[in-house]
């Protein structure tokens, strides 16, 4: 279907055309108690005691954030992917096989007879170029906002009930009488893409709205001027991200970056879990009478950090098969 190449107005500037969610972790993690989550302790370096409150088992948890990281960066690989295969540009001439009559129907009389003269004579200049048809249609305001909240839908229909294709590309214009309150919008048919992209028509829409913002500018001048303005260099190759998929690419890896950072906090809370132990129950902190250690009751003979011999107690399960 055919879609807006952008536009503009005598009071509102110009406008560009129209041209995943990750999923988190599967185990959360937390330092603290949250409903739902198990107590786990390991000992870091120095007999340091560590406590993670986990959703899941600890050992699954582990080699999930693993594939989760893996995924993650994958997913941002594909978005960096996308922009570079997108910001390629090689534009060429569209095939042909279609009806190419190019239309110039002016309502309003706002076009003088040597002005459509000229405009056709740089359509066809332009169709011979690029292989898209160009036409132009002025109207009263009163015949779209009667009707329609903006330009863009009446010109959405009028595209569709002139042409039966994808290769033309139609801009209507409208004012009050004398350039009083004018308004302009491009529609484009989805075979014009490779040929009118983002850079081209606001290049285009841009050139347009100057000119028609100079009151002693004809409509029919400066039409004709903002097509030969792109015709040197629309068909040339370049490389350049489209504003819309800048924005994607940036909030899609701006999401997957805080995804990231993350899953790798959580991995490197649950790495220690491989030697952890599972509280059951309540956490009892206790300190070595020793060194003054603070270690969990059940989980150790021994002082983590000193070697001290502890009292004997009732030990919670554990991963590890022997406690130290």
């Amino acid at each position: 279907m055919p879609h807006s190449s952008g536009g503009g107005s005598s009071g509102g500037g110009f406008h560009s055309g129209s041209g995943g969610r990750s999923s988190g972790p599967s185990y959360r993690t937390s330092s603290r108690y949250f409903p739902g989550s198990t107590c786990y302790v390991y000992y870091g370096r120095g007999g340091l005691m560590r406590t993670v409150y986990l959703s899941g088992d600890a050992k699954a948890a582990t080699k999930s954030k693993i594939t989760s990281i893996i995924a993650v960066v994958v997913f941002m690989l594909i978005g960096i992917g996308i922009g570079v295969f997108t910001g390629f540009h090689n534009p060429h001439k569209i095939s042909s096989d279609y009806s190419t009559t190019i239309t110039i129907e002016d309502n309003t009389d706002i076009l003088s007879e040597d002005e459509e003269t000229t405009l056709k004579q740089t359509f066809n200049e332009f169709y011979t170029l690029s292989g898209i048809c160009p036409s132009v249609v002025a109207i009263p305001n009163s015949t779209w906002n009667t009707h329609y909240a903006s330009l863009q839908g009446y010109a959405y229909d009028k595209y569709l009930s002139m042409f039966k294709d994808e290769s033309h590309w139609l801009i209507v214009y409208s004012d009050d009488g004398n350039k009083a309150n004018w308004h302009f919008e491009g529609m484009q048919g989805n075979d014009t893409d490779p040929v009118l992209s983002v850079r081209v028509t606001d290049s285009f829409n841009s050139f347009l709205y100057d000119k028609l913002s100079n009151s002693s500018q004809s409509v029919g001048v400066s039409i004709n001027e903002a097509f030969r303005h792109i015709m040197p260099t629309m068909m040339n190759s370049y490389f350049g991200i489209d504003t819309p998929v800048l924005i994607f690419l940036i909030i899609w890896e701006g999401v997957l970056t805080f995804a990231l950072v993350s899953t790798i906090i959580n991995a490197v809370r649950t790495q220690g879990l491989k030697n952890g132990f599972k509280i059951s129950g309540n956490l009892v902190k206790k300190n070595c009478p020793s060194c003054g250690c603070e270690y969990a009751e059940g989980t150790v003979r021994r002082c983590p950090k000193c070697g001290h011999q502890l009292a004997d107690e009732k030990y919670a399960s554990f991963h590890s098969n022997d406690l130290p």
